[in-house]
């Protein structure tokens, strides 16, 4: 059985897109590009972003 998935985002969608923008490292990209889904609601849960 797994665990619920919860995760609290203090940063705003926009401050999200903006430090992707910015980002150069693949490792940075990837995390504020899954915290970006998460927030947005593009994304509900840990399995869509394993996959």
């Amino acid at each position: 059985m797994s665990r619920p998935f919860q995760i609290e985002i203090s940063e705003s969608q926009e401050e999200l897109e903006k430090a992707l923008r910015h980002a150069t490292e693949a490792s940075s990209k990837e995390r504020l590009q899954m915290l970006y889904w998460l927030k947005s609601g593009q994304v509900s849960s840990r399995r869509i972003l394993e996959a």
